[in-house]
């Protein structure tokens, strides 16, 4: 029998540095089709000095994410920089700058240390995209596909600026998939909105929707739950979410300040407070905005894979409570496979699935719960949706609450 592993002793800022770097090769590698992001991390992942400034991160938080989005934060406010031409978000360029953006970038952040360093130790990455509102609007329409004359309340848990709350003030596009390209894509939404939104329905779900007459409900009231809310008319609060956008994704930078502008003079109703604890509150304000008879969608896209395993199913206990008193309920989930209270079963041995992100379906009717649809995957930003339009024929449309 071999030797007992000697104990593992604290980490060290040698191994913490280390392992940083080695996520920024990581980072580089997967998404080595972003030009300048790709690059600054294949040079971080060589640089002690330039890669130390994560070690300020608070427990959790030193992630390559992080450091990007400090820098383009003060490349924002610096948009004379030479560092600055390196950044789409910027210069308003959509093709990348030939040539190597590393000498630039490094020497403004090392000149600027002890100002990312406090950027960073004070600071999480907050992310509002936009593009999501492509299987967020096709989710809402099926979430009230049984209750079409319903006013709907929509809640985010997880809002951020509450963005994606604005999703029927939005063109969504949904298009035909390959080698069907000359089909007329599904537009839901608002068709002469700025903020422009578009993903493939890779098996023409919302084309069998609008056949049946499904399209979005009318949304009554708007409220997000986020620990740290970010007002739409805060220029530096926003700034900091555009700074954790990713200025070298075409379209991104552009479709979040359109977002933004179009909410700016109706925002949402936004609530400091955590998705568990202030739950019932928050439930209870949209349901008020709903009206007696309404119907609430709870919305979580990449949220509740941050809370803690073990308070999950609180999320649904709290949601059976409300519907316990006959009010229309649903909660339209969009996150990792196996996060989600009631679709483990469901989705188990799809851990790998492409897109990494299960779309969820609960509902309550009549004071009863219905049994969990999962509706299908899609790529996390909506790049994409692949929704079966056999199981929203049989669960969906056709499913009573009798």
């Amino acid at each position: 029998m071999s030797a007992p592993s000697p104990a593992r002793g604290p980490e060290g800022p040698g191994d913490r540095l280390s392992r940083i770097r080695r996520r920024f090769g990581e980072f580089a590698t997967e998404y080595a089709d972003l030009p300048l992001y790709a690059a600054l991390c294949r040079n971080l992942s060589e640089d002690d000095e330039a890669a130390s400034l994560l070690l300020a991160a608070r427990p959790g938080q030193a992630r390559p994410v992080l450091w990007l989005a400090a820098v383009h934060d003060l490349v924002l406010r610096n948009p004379d920089s030479t560092a600055a031409q390196w950044y789409p978000s910027v210069v308003r360029r959509r093709a990348p700058l030939e040539g190597d953006p590393w000498p630039d970038v490094r020497q403004f952040a090392l000149a600027h240390r002890a100002e990312l360093e406090a950027c960073i130790a004070t600071h999480g990455t907050q992310t509002n995209e936009v593009n999501r509102s492509v299987y967020v609007a096709l989710g809402l329409a099926l979430a009230a596909a049984d209750v079409p004359d319903l006013p709907v309340a929509l809640l985010e848990l997880g809002a951020s600026a509450g963005l994606l709350l604005g999703v029927e003030r939005y063109a969504v596009e949904l298009t035909a998939p390959a080698g069907r390209e000359g089909e007329a894509p599904v537009r839901l939404g608002d068709p002469g909105s700025p903020v422009r939104c578009s993903g493939v329905d890779r098996r023409g779900v919302a084309r069998r929707l609008g056949e049946h007459g499904v399209g979005l409900p009318r949304v009554a009231a708007r409220v997000g739950l986020d620990l740290a809310p970010v007002d739409v008319a805060d220029d530096g609060a926003v700034r900091w979410l555009e700074a954790c956008l990713w200025p070298d994704v075409p379209g991104r930078v552009e479709r979040f300040r359109a977002a933004r502008a179009v909410l700016r003079d109706d925002p949402p109703v936004l609530v400091a407070g955590d998705m568990v604890d202030d739950l019932p509150a928050a439930l209870a304000r949209a349901a008020d905005g709903a009206g007696p008879d309404g119907h609430v969608v709870v919305l979580t896209s990449w949220a509740l894979t941050y809370l803690d395993p073990a308070r999950r199913a609180d999320v649904l206990d709290h949601l059976g409570g409300l519907a316990a008193r006959g009010r229309a309920l649903s909660w339209l989930s969009a996150e990792p496979p196996g996060c989600v209270p009631g679709l483990v079963t469901t989705v188990e041995g799809v851990a790998g699935v492409e897109g990494n992100t299960v779309l969820g379906l609960h509902r309550w009717r009549d004071g009863r719960a219905l049994e969990p649809v999962v509706l299908g995957t899609c790529q996390a930003h909506g790049a994409w949706v692949d929704v079966s339009p056999d199981l929203v024929e049989s669960t969906v449309l056709h499913q009573s609450s009798r």
